[in-house]
């Protein structure tokens, strides 16, 4: 059995109800198929490189799992038929998983859909980004007087 982790984006206007439906499909659809769900971790609404239907924000969620192929490609056809999904992308971690021994492991760091739901604010984010585009101005312009050692005030 291989283990998985499946990114999905989903519209940044759903509800958490909704949300929470696709996770529950994803349980459901994974232990169905004889496979574990280990986690589905909220890694929060963040903007998108370029608009994807219309839309300029997603929710990204990802999905830890151990299952059988078919498990993969009944849920990637889930997803392609859902309208809330805008992308999701599915990568093996490991090739051959003991099921009980990565559940344990999981567990002993006290990772849950819960603990994981923290995200930063937008506000946060924009902060961030303007601070890094300032710092790389900065960088650039003391190179740009780094360059000039023979000019006088």
């Amino acid at each position: 059995m291989r283990e998985y982790e499946t990114v999905v984006i989903t519209k940044a206007d759903l509800p958490d109800s909704t949300l929470n439906q696709i996770t529950e499909k994803v349980k459901a659809l994974v232990e169905k198929r004889a496979g574990r769900f280990f986690y589905a971790r909220d890694m929060g609404r963040k903007q998108l490189a370029y608009p994807i239907k219309k839309q300029i924000k997603g929710v990204y969620t990802c999905y830890d799992y151990a299952a059988g192929g078919n498990a993969v490609s009944e849920m990637e056809r889930g997803f392609r038929l859902d309208d809330n999904v805008l992308r999701f992308l599915t990568v093996v971690k490991t090739e051959d998983v003991d099921v009980e021994a990565r559940a344990a492991e999981i567990m002993a760091r006290g990772e849950d859909v819960s603990s994981q739901a923290e995200a930063k604010p937008e506000a946060e984010v924009k902060a961030e980004v303007k601070t890094e585009a300032e710092a790389k101005t900065e960088k650039k312009n003391k190179g740009d007087e780094a360059e000039r050692p023979g000019e006088e005030e």
